[in-house]
Formats: structure tokens, C-alpha cells, sequence
């Protein structure tokens, strides 16, 4: 699967859709972008042979489209004449698309449909044409765009306590994390930018990480017999991906707060301390059920080695923070 054509193929078509929606001073341009991205992706959700990829499928096509004509309508009622309700109309196309809440409801019954691949473009790479959209529109609406902000927050971070799915945990989380990368880029694209790669990189640690495992459910974690190297690299992903300091993950939150604070969005920052620590607490209760419950079975370590890029990604995180923490000081 790999190195088949169809595969080169879709990346190069997902590669260009981002490229025009970045360089494209035109509306319609960068809307053919998110629709090039759109159509590239439905072939990765078929590549699993299943029924529920199929429904998957078909669902993430038909919310899509939706999201598309509200999109190319409040975009071009707004070339039009403007006015509030076109931002509107525009902002919410863009909301759904990215999955952000309380337009989320989609994201959840894919991403439990999905292989760990599709599940980790859906939470990562589909989400940067709408960013970079929602980045150009955003002072439009501002009321508007921070009711999202905190409604993903505040979802992200309370509904996936309730969860047992690994991938809804994932899921949850990345609603979450949109409310912070939108924040961030209310800021500037540079500071939404730094944190959506350290976001990319520690929750493709993770999913590593659980792929080579085969991990679905936490009532899984205490069955496996993990080595003591293999326990301590998912330990920092996931610490890493909750933003515990000292690990890489904590530094783009610790700027954003910083920020958030310096324009006196005390609201904003206030709910992103509670639901990180909430969206801390379901990463410490996975850990909880992969390394106290079931403990450690000398007798059945696995022998296969994990990926090199695990490793070097999950010292990344450690070193990283630390090192960029030190400078910060």
C-alpha cells in the first residue's frame, strides 16, 4: 500500500490543495483547494475493507459537501455585499469542516470507523486547509469565532471522560486541541503554525505507538505485555501530548496562555487551564490501565522492535521541551 500510485497520488493532491489554499488570494481558488483535499482523503478511508469504512466514508462525504456549500454561498455572498450574516454563513462551513465543536458529532463516528493511518490524517492534515482559512476570516467574526473556541474546549475536554475507545480519546482530544490552534491563530499563522507541528508530532508518536500494538479499547492496555522501553515512550507521548511540563507539548500551550493573557482574554485562558487538566486526567487514566493494572509480564515481552521514528520523535518531545523550556526562562 506504501508505494502504490494510488497512494503517491493522493499525496500530491493533498500536497497541492494546501498549497493553494495558502497561496491563493482568491475565495474560489482556495475553495477548489479544500475540495481537492476533501476528494484526495475518501480513497484513504476506503483503503479498509469493511462496511464501516464504507458508511465512514460516505458520511465524511456528505458532511463535507454540506460544509462546502455553506463555505462557496457566504463566500460569495460575501464578495457580494458583506454584512455579518455571510461571515456567518462562511465561519460555520468552515467550523464544520474542521470538526470543531459543536459541529463535531461527524469527527467521532469516523474516527471509530477509521484505521490508525486515515485516523491520523483526519485528526492532523485535514484540518490545516479550514485553519488556514478560518485564519483569514476569523477578525470577521469574532464573537462568533470564540463561542467555537470554547465550545471545543469545553467539549474536547468533558466528553472524553466518558470514553473507553482509544481512537474516541484521540478524537476528543483533537477537539480539544483545535480549540487551542484556533486561539493561536487569532494570534498570528506563525504561532498556530509552531503549535500545530508539535501537535502533529507527539500525537503521531502516540498513534505509532498504538498501531503497532493494535490497541482499540483501554480494557486492552492491561492485557498487553509491554517492555519497560516501550512502556516509557508511550508514558511521554502521552504526557507529552497532554502538555505536562517539562515534555515539548507543555511550550506551544505555555505561549498561547501567555498570549491570551497579554490581550486580556482571561475567559479563554481560565477554561484552557480547567480543560487541560481535564484532557491531562483521561491520558493518566490510559497510563493508569496499560502500566499499573496489568503490570509488566517478564515472561511474555514482546520482541518486536518499535519503529526508529517512535524513538526519535519520543526523545524529541523529551529533550525538546526541556531544552526550549531552559531557553524560555
Amino acid at each position: 500500500m506504501w508505494l502504490s500510485p494510488s497512494l503517491l497520488l493522493m499525496i500530491i493532491s493533498i500536497v497541492t490543495s494546501i498549497c493553494l489554499v495558502i497561496s491563493s488570494p482568491s475565495l474560489f481558488i482556495s475553495w477548489i483547494g479544500l475540495e481537492l483535499n476533501t476528494l484526495a482523503f475518501l480513497p484513504l478511508l476506503l483503503s479498509k475493507k469493511s462496511k464501516l469504512a464504507s458508511e465512514a466514508s460516505i458520511k465524511y462525504f456528505l458532511t463535507q459537501t454540506l460544509a462546502s456549500v455553506l463555505i462557496l454561498v457566504g463566500g460569495l455572498w460575501f464578495l457580494a455585499s458583506g454584512g455579518g450574516l455571510a461571515t456567518l454563513t462562511l465561519l460555520l462551513g468552515l467550523s464544520i469542516k474542521l470538526g470543531a465543536a459543536p459541529f463535531h458529532s461527524w469527527v467521532l463516528s469516523i474516527a471509530e470507523a477509521s484505521g490508525w493511518v486515515p485516523l491520523f490524517a483526519l485528526l492532523t492534515i485535514q484540518k490545516i486547509n479550514p485553519l488556514l482559512m478560518l485564519w483569514m476570516f476569523c477578525h470577521l467574526s469574532m464573537p462568533f469565532f470564540y463561542v467555537v473556541v470554547l465550545s471545543s474546549l469545553i467539549m474536547g475536554g468533558l466528553a472524553g471522560l466518558t470514553q473507553t475507545s482509544v481512537r474516541s480519546i484521540l478524537t476528543f482530544s483533537s477537539i480539544n486541541h483545535v480549540g487551542w490552534l484556533m486561539t493561536a491563530l487569532s494570534f498570528s499563522l506563525s504561532v498556530g503554525a509552531y503549535y500545530f507541528l508539535i501537535y502533529l508530532t507527539t500525537l503521531l508518536c502516540s498513534i505509532l505507538i498504538f498501531h503497532m500494538f493494535n490497541v482499540s479499547h483501554i480494557n486492552q492496555l492491561p492485557l498487553l505485555s509491554f517492555k519497560p522501553s516501550n512502556q516509557m515512550l508511550l508514558f511521554f507521548a502521552l504526557l507529552s501530548l497532554g502538555g505536562l511540563p517539562p515534555f515539548l507539548g507543555f511550550l506551544p500551550k505555555w505561549m498561547i496562555l501567555q498570549l491570551t493573557v497579554s490581550y486580556s482574554l482571561l475567559l479563554v485562558g481560565g477554561v484552557m487551564i480547567s480543560m487541560s487538566l481535564v484532557v491531562l486526567f483521561f491520558y493518566l487514566r490510559l497510563m493508569f490501565s496499560a502500566f499499573m493494572m496489568g503490570g509488566v509480564n517478564l515472561t511474555t515481552l514482546s520482541s518486536d522492535p518499535l519503529p526508529f521514528p517512535v524513538y526519535f520523535i519520543a526523545l524529541f518531545s523529551i529533550t525538546g521541551g526541556g531544552l526550549s523550556m531552559i531557553y524560555f526562562l
